[in-house]
């Protein structure tokens, strides 16, 4: 049984006896407000800042922020304040260490001018009080000052107008007949009668719509809750979804429209063309855009994308199933374009978010003719083969980190742009191959491109300021333009991310993008989503909050019909349009298993080769597909137990892996060496099939495997010089670590730069900081023998399908663990034998000895064995003969053969 405070109950009786209501007021930067029948500005809030300058603070920028929260509990709410404009810059917590009538209140001091700020009402943990990010224009006075309630998006900038009554946060409609509504103080379901109203306020007059009953929304709850379900005695019809509805409650604040969600997801609104957004011919462009809560619609033209004003508008016509169309007569190719919507009582523009190309900086969406932009002998673009998925070898890299630094020998012009990525015949001073020519020797099979769909953080016009990962997706369909040479036109992207793909194919690397459907960069009115059709693309909670299982903010509902059409059609559109070969999905664990099945069927059909895999966890949320959810579908997802059993905890750098002597981890290794199936009743995990599991032991998040390893050994190399066993004890774990990756069942994934000790300076996520990212190629000469060994195990595996055994019969067939000495508790030794896979060797013996300073003696099998692999030299040749036993140096991969 729940506990009701003393304070809202009698904040809820008294309020039931005031039958007060809110006033509103317009926020800056926000919209209006509807007004809430039988308003009341009874209060005594007194502004901080009225008749002053932020001179009177001693300070250039003030920013006051009042916070006010029905439930008394401010303990863990704190700020996030960052300056927006004119110049964007990272933020900062604030503490609210003043209190009031109104609540708690910060005074934020600036010692610099700026014209507006972001906020984030948050707690450390970065639970968002309202998930999308605010912003606040700075006055002549240099002092802003705001009221905010705690879950409502708009806030207050004048005291006067503010109103402390219970309100209703959010009234939602998942079905037909019953809204959802969510209040900040308790009511009393078995009193509903004569004072729970719902209206349809289309018009000039509202129209009462029969309730039937009004019940506790959890049947677990006590009567008195806050959250409450009214059921309609008759159900809405699907074709009123776009009309404006209330719910009224006698004594609560009425401010918002019931919002339609989960009732758009019903058979009536799927529509299964494939032909939304702007399809352009020279004779005419059809523009279509399903928005079924939209009452209006209208195509805005623009000739120039720095216009603000259409040279025409062209209204639209809605099909039953919420789809939108207009066609337009003529050539319009090079124009530019907006969608104006009409829904939940404001007037919204937005780019399209089916969107092929885009003006700078996204500020609209333009009219191509996609033959325009593809490079010559485009249409001969051929894929390098790949049989099959465990035969793909996959290298990270970042547009802009590859190639930005003078020592990649790209010429300036090009350098961490996407062209910067074509350029053949690169070398660093020392005489080293970079760039591409570098992916080239090492022979990696597909290079992986971190995010380049368009980035809604960085602006495309400050290439040299601006820097990100590009976790932070506006839409999907048009790639980013910051690594444009121009920016500003939109075909050039497009042609040059063309260009990288055929560049690469033709080079023998198949591309896979790295892909973030899980989040957008924002929500509201931020995002093109959003405004399209508001809060239908993303999960809300009961009280309509944005839930955030992504960690940034709020997480896309890939359940929704329309929502995985979208997800899918966007994938299909990079397949064929730009020739990709596969995906990584980012936190692939807020995923529906239905939408990951989908995806990987829908991509099979059109490509049965593409390499689909992803992460199988999210930022903080609930997991919806993870491992072992993968099975049967041709998806891989990251094993994070191979990857924590060889560097050890990504979380404490001081924790070492096996890749560094640590003890207890031979199981966890074994799992990984069989491709995490299930081979014994020990050796057993979450795969079904060996192309199930990404083996990796860095990428770019966390620590890289240098730096990791150089703070579980208790140095910095980066800003002290080490002793030389240290130093050979780090390149012995660097080349140990992967070699066993190598050597695994599965996919091989490594990041980029491991292969010359690649260090970030100990920085574990600089996510939008440039210099710690940077490729330094003159590392490659100095660890030029870490490079050769992974040039050497990548021949390897290559060369020997026993190491890419593609089902689990024949893992288990094939392979078989040494029985060794209790004492090697840090040593796994295994064969795989009778020609495996067909491999052209019939034995193979692979011997990890992670002992950081002994070598162990390993009994091999009868006969005469071949030595291809020890602690210095990798590749398929012959480096001595042996019989009987091998002894494998410390921190080392021994791998010997025969026929």
């Amino acid at each position: 049984m729940r506990k009701v405070g003393y304070f809202l109950l009698v904040f809820f009786l008294i309020s039931l006896l005031l039958g007060c209501s809110a006033q509103t007021d317009q926020a800056t930067q926000t919209q209006m407000l509807p007004e809430a029948v039988g308003s009341s500005n009874l209060n005594n809030f007194v502004s901080l800042s009225e008749g002053k300058t932020a001179e009177d603070f001693a300070a250039q920028t003030v920013f006051i922020v009042h916070y006010h929260r029905p439930d008394g509990d401010y303990e863990p709410w704190n700020l996030w304040i960052w300056p927006s404009k004119p110049v964007s810059k990272e933020g900062a917590r604030y503490l609210f260490d003043g209190e009031d009538s109104f609540g708690k209140y910060a005074i934020i001091k600036f010692q610099e001018k700026h014209e507006e700020l972001g906020f984030i009402v948050r707690t450390d943990n970065w639970e968002k009080d309202v998930s999308m990010d605010r912003f606040v224009s700075i006055p002549e006075s240099g002092v802003a000052e705001i009221w905010v309630l705690s879950g409502v998006e708009n806030y207050y900038t004048d005291p006067k107008n503010l109103d402390l009554s219970p309100r209703i946060n959010a009234a939602i409609m998942d079905s037909f007949d019953e809204i959802k509504v969510s209040l900040t103080v308790p009511f009393d379901t078995k009193e509903w009668k004569g004072k729970v109203h719902f209206y349809e306020v289309d018009g000039s007059d509202p129209v009462a719509l029969n309730v039937s009953d009004v019940y506790k929304t959890d049947p677990t709850d006590i009567s008195v809750t806050s959250n409450i379900t009214i059921k309609l005695a008759n159900p809405i019809s699907p074709q009123d979804v776009d009309k404006l509805y209330k719910v009224d409650i006698e004594g609560y604040v009425s401010e918002n429209y019931v919002i339609m969600r989960n009732v758009l997801d019903e058979e009536v609104f799927h529509y299964y063309g494939n032909d939304l957004g702007a399809v352009y011919s020279p004779a005419k462009t059809d523009f279509k855009v399903w928005s079924p809560v939209s009452s209006e619609a209208k195509v805005l033209l623009f000739n120039d994308y720095l216009d603000e004003e259409p040279y025409k508008e062209v209204p639209m016509s809605k099909n039953d199933n919420g789809v939108w169309h207009a066609t337009v007569n003529g050539d319009l190719k090079g124009k530019y374009y907006l969608y104006e919507f009409v829904s939940y009582g404001e007037t919204r523009r937005t780019i399209d978010v089916y969107s092929m190309a885009l003006a700078i900086n996204s500020t609209k969406s333009a009219i191509i003719d996609l033959n325009d932009t593809d490079p010559a002998g485009w249409n001969n673009d051929k894929r390098p083969s790949l049989n099959n998925p465990e035969d793909a070898i996959v290298y990270e890299i970042h547009v802009k980190d590859f190639t930005i630094d003078e020592s990649s020998g790209v010429p300036e012009e090009y350098r961490g742009k996407y062209l910067g990525l074509t350029i053949e015949n690169t070398q660093s001073p020392s005489g080293v191959k970079t760039g591409l020519s570098h992916l080239k020797e090492l022979g990696v099979t597909h290079v992986h491109i971190m995010p380049i769909q368009d980035v809604g953080s960085l602006d495309e016009t400050k290439f040299d300021e601006q820097y990100g990962w590009g976790y932070d997706p506006l839409v999907y369909n048009v790639p980013e333009g910051i690594y444009s040479t121009n920016p500003y036109d939109p075909l050039k992207r497009i042609n040059e991310v063309k260009n990288v793909v055929k560049t690469f194919h033709e080079n023998g690397i198949r591309v896979v993008m790295d892909v973030v459907y899980n989040h957008t960069y924002q929500v509201g009115k931020n995002s093109p989503f959003d405004q399209t059709v508001p809060y239908f693309y993303y999960r809300t909670d009961q009280s309509g909050k944005y839930t955030n299982g992504s960690g940034c903010g709020n997480e896309i509902a890939t359940e929704r019909f329309m929502v995985r059409k979208y997800i899918v059609d966007s994938l299909k559109y990079w397949v064929n349009e730009y020739h990709v070969d596969g995906f990584r999905f980012d936190l692939l664990g807020l995923f529906d298993k239905e939408t990951v099945k989908t995806i990987s069927e829908e991509l099979h059909a059109i490509l049965p080769d593409v390499l689909l895999y992803g992460e199988p966890w999210t930022g903080g949320g609930p997991i919806t597909f993870g491992k072992g959810d993968q099975k049967g579908l041709e998806v891989a997802v990251f094993n994070d137990d191979v990857r924590d059993a060889i560097r050890g905890s990504v979380f404490d750098p001081a924790v070492r892996g096996f890749g560094l002597g640590a003890t207890g981890q031979q199981t966890k290794i074994k799992r990984g060496v069989v491709g995490s199936i299930e081979y014994d009743s020990t050796i057993r995990s979450w795969a079904q099939d060996p192309q199930e599991t990404m083996n990796y032991v860095s990428n770019h998040d966390n620590y890289t495997l240098w730096d990791k390893n150089a703070l579980a050994l208790s140095v910095k190399p980066w800003e002290e010089e080490i002793d030389q066993q240290t130093l050979e004890t780090l390149k012995a774990s660097q080349k140990f670590s992967n070699a066993m990756i190598l050597t695994m069942q599965g996919i091989p994934f490594l990041h980029g730069g491991v292969d010359f000790a690649r260090t970030k300076n100990g920085n574990h996520n600089p996510y939008n900081v440039l210099e710690p990212n940077v490729y330094e190629w003159n590392r490659k000469s100095e660890f030029y023998d870490i490079f050769k060994y992974y040039q050497g195990m990548i021949q390897l595996r290559k060369a020997h399908p026993a190491f890419r055994m593609t089902n689990s019969e024949d893992i288990i067939a094939h392979m078989e663990f040494f029985e060794l000495p209790k004492e090697y508790r840090k040593t796994v030794a295994f064969i795989i034998k009778d020609n495996a896979n067909n491999d052209p060797w019939k034995n193979i013996v692979v011997v990890y000895n992670a002992e950081p300073e002994f070598s162990v003696q390993i009994t091999l099998p009868e006969g005469e064995w071949n030595l291809v692999v020890n602690e210095n030299t990798a590749g398929n040749e012959t480096l001595d003969v042996v019989e009987g036993t091998i002894v494998a140096s410390p921190l080392s991969v021994y791998v010997l053969y025969q026929n």
